[in-house]
């Protein structure tokens, strides 16, 4: 199980078999270290990380000491590539449209309605607007000072009033001439912005047109399964051939004999290629299986002979060549491959040497042929 050890006032956090320097992994500084205990989830921002199980977070951790906690570092965003576009998409509109609502602010007329960052809807006076009725407000400074000219008693008043709206004035078109450059600026960031969520929308198009069933995807936790073409023939670990049931080795490459195998009435036999040095003489319950090449050649001889033949052969019971049964009537089974051969013989052959089918404890037995009479001689 993986988990984490932590220690009250400690930045140093300890791992339980886990492989935090993995490239595979990603765990690096500035991610997230989430513990989980019985009912609260603490989050601490990870400093560096030292080895597989050690790693430094940026502040001390606040807690009672803890081992074996369960934790989660998230590496990448669980949201696919298409939904990730999707939301960049929609977050360079936003901002075109509100770049756009400044800019009317700027250079339209009238009032103008924006949306603020936090959702609110708010009407303002454009800035066009504003200058325009600094102008008039210019304009009526005027008047205002020729009437005063007219009037002695009001004079002085009237000059005194006429330099402060003109100063005025100037701020005011100072002011527009500023806000004129700024609409420009604004002008600008739009066309920018409007060249982004193109490039956003292009960035969204490529990525929906990638064909993801080509791809060798792993999926499982506990059992990683890997979905598409792979040739088995080319594993290898450690620098060594890996074989499944599909890429069987070969009898050379295990060390093991080549055989052949023989199938006869559902009984298999295998032989070995007729080459074979033994290095040490075969053996069958201690006893040699092979003494001498000329015993062998004899012995060979007197099997190859046909099925049902009779000879006196200088061998005990126990030392009978393989397929040469004593003539003393023991039976066999009928679906045993003694009693199949058995039964293979002519029916003329089984009438002249006794051989029957008979019944015994529920099941079909026949017998060899007997060399004794009934009364034991041989």
């Amino acid at each position: 199980m993986l988990a984490v050890n932590v220690t009250n006032n400690s930045k140093i956090v300890t791992g339980v078999n886990t492989k935090w320097t993995n490239p595979l992994i990603g765990i690096c500084s500035g991610q997230m270290l989430m513990l989980q205990t019985s009912n609260t989830i603490e989050i601490y921002e990870i400093a560096s990380v030292q080895s597989d199980t050690q790693l430094t977070l940026a502040k001390e951790y606040t807690g009672a000491s803890k081992t074996g906690v369960s934790y989660e570092i998230p590496t990448s965003p669980k949201v696919s590539i298409e939904a990730l576009a999707l939301r960049v998409s929609e977050m360079l509109n936003y901002y075109q449209q509100q770049m756009e609502g400044w800019q009317t602010a700027l250079t339209g007329e009238g009032e103008v309605t924006v949306t603020a960052p936090d959702g609110r809807v708010v009407t303002i006076k454009s800035q066009y607007s504003i200058q325009k009725e600094l102008i008039q407000l210019v304009e009526q400074s005027k008047d205002f000072s020729q009437s005063a000219s007219k009037s002695a008693v009001t004079a002085n008043d009237a000059n005194t009033s006429a330099k402060s709206h003109s100063d005025s004035a100037k701020s005011y078109a100072d002011s527009a001439s500023s806000s004129a450059t700024a609409s420009h600026n604004s002008a600008q960031q739009s066309s920018n912005s409007a060249n982004a969520a193109k490039s956003a929308e292009d960035a969204k198009n490529a990525a929906l047109s990638v064909d993801t069933t080509s791809f060798i995807k792993k999926t499982g936790e506990e059992s990683q399964l890997i979905n598409g073409s792979l040739d088995v023939k080319a594993l290898t670990e450690d620098g060594k051939r890996v074989y499944s049931p599909n890429n069987k080795p070969d009898a050379d490459t295990v060390g093991a004999l080549p055989v052949v195998k023989i199938a006869d009435n559902e009984i298999s036999t295998y032989s070995v290629d007729d080459n074979v040095d033994f290095k040490k003489i075969p053996t069958v319950g201690g006893k040699s299986v092979i003494t001498d090449l000329t015993d062998v050649n004899n012995k060979i001889e007197l099997i190859k002979t046909k099925l049902g033949d009779f000879r006196l052969m200088p061998f005990r019971r126990d030392e009978l060549p393989f397929g040469w049964y004593f003539r003393n009537g023991d039976n066999f089974l009928l679906d045993s491959p003694q009693g199949q051969a058995l039964n293979r013989l002519s029916d003329n052959y089984k009438r002249d040497h006794q051989i029957t089918i008979k019944g015994i404890n529920g099941r079909q037995y026949i017998n060899v042929p007997s060399a004794f009479a009934p009364d034991g001689r041989g």
